[in-house]
């Protein structure tokens, strides 16, 4: 399913079209095992960095834009609570700046390095 999905990325965009095999691949690992498992892959960036074998940092960037603009991935925010749990939120601007720390059922201050892009498939 996510060959074909990401076949017309991979055609239209030949100088990142390695990176994007090597996710293809990866990813048909997990549908190989009967596709229950694609909902619970989470790809955060050093992750996909190695997967893609990116090189740089800003390789990445283009690549993960290639990807969120051919809705391979969506882009969600995990904020880490002091107890190791994480909340999930769509964007910076839906994150509060006090959040429960449901671990704990304390309130802490959000602040940047308690922040984690992490990527799923879009699944639709």
């Amino acid at each position: 399913m996510f060959a074909e999905k990401l076949s017309p990325l991979i055609l239209n965009h030949p100088d990142e079209a390695e990176g994007l095999r090597r996710l293809a691949s990866f990813i048909q690992g997990y549908e190989s095992q009967g596709g229950e498992a694609l909902p619970r892959i989470r790809l955060n960036p050093n992750r996909m960095f190695d997967i893609m074998q990116a090189g740089t940092s800003a390789h990445l960037a283009i690549l993960i834009n290639i990807l969120v603009t051919g809705r391979i991935i969506k882009r969600f925010l995990i904020v880490r609570c002091p107890s190791g749990e994480g909340l999930s939120f769509q964007s910076y601007g839906d994150i509060p700046e006090i959040v429960r720390d449901p671990g704990m059922d304390t309130e802490f201050e959000v602040l940047a390095a308690n922040v984690e892009p992490t990527y799923r498939l879009v699944l639709d």
